[in-house]
């Protein structure tokens, strides 16, 4: 896109000089549609400019004898227990709030029923995820079927 396009396009967004004047809402609002306009303009040259900052990050991040990981082999390990964990705790925490704003919703006579199931699906991903941890550090998951007796 050249220089004259984009003030065409910033051009087509006018709004009436009265409303910009008496409205402070209405010059944030036309600032940030320009500012739109302008970043939708610069799109592919970002575009570009982050892929080859992803393509080199790889050259870049290693060490001068090579080794990612440095001198622990256990350290790719632990960092991905260490996601599996955030995530487990993560999503246990959004299925809690989800069945909350539920509850709220269906006491305030709302729809109520997408969010109940999205935070029970959401309290179950997070129940696997720590079945995964779970075995990831080896240790072995009891099933209890005396059922308390």
């Amino acid at each position: 896109m050249n220089l004259k396009s984009i003030r065409a396009r910033l051009d087509a967004y006018k709004v009436d000089n009265e409303i910009l004047e008496g409205s402070r809402l209405a010059r944030a609002g036309n600032l940030l549609i320009q500012l739109a306009v302008i970043i939708r303009a610069v799109e592919p040259a970002l575009l570009l400019v982050s892929a080859l900052i992803l393509a080199s990050a790889t050259a870049l991040a290693q060490q001068p004898g090579g080794d990612i990981l440095g001198q622990n082999d256990q350290s790719l390990g632990n960092g991905l227990r260490e996601i599996v964990r955030y995530a487990r705790n993560a999503l246990f925490l959004i299925g809690v709030g989800g069945v909350g704003w539920g509850a709220v919703n269906y006491m305030m006579e709302k729809a109520y029923m997408k969010q109940i199931v999205g935070g029970g699906m959401s309290m179950g991903f997070g129940g696997i995820a720590s079945l995964v941890y779970s075995f990831s550090h080896g240790n072995a998951v009891d099933l209890n079927t005396d059922l308390g007796n």
